[in-house]
């Protein structure tokens, strides 16, 4: 089933799946997001890491395409989106946003 999301509503409604679908722990060298799912990313359930020292944000691209696919978007549109979710989120700037997309 397709939904129609009106474009003024789009980053709202991809923010609040985000919300409800991750949780963060925080520890000295990174914030550490993890998926409802634990079999996401690496088997852990952690899907992204936004590294302190460069404020540069990895994200699995398992979960990447995750997003590509329920919200029909581009991996770099993903990326883009999940990168401003976290800048909302943490209440920063992040350098870089990145993935490991076509590293199989």
């Amino acid at each position: 089933m397709k939904y129609l999301i009106r474009e003024s509503q789009f980053e709202k409604v991809v923010f609040r799946y985000l919300n409800t679908d991750l949780t963060m722990d925080e520890n000295m060298s990174a914030y550490v997001f993890y998926s409802s799912n634990p079999m996401d990313g690496d088997g852990s359930g952690r899907v992204m890491v936004c590294f302190k020292s460069d404020m540069g944000c990895f994200i699995d691209s398992d979960f990447a395409q995750d997003i590509c696919d329920i919200f029909s978007l581009t991996p770099g549109e993903s990326l883009e989106i999940i990168g401003k979710w976290v800048e909302n989120k943490l209440d920063i700037t992040l350098n870089s946003v990145y993935s490991d997309f076509g590293a199989d």
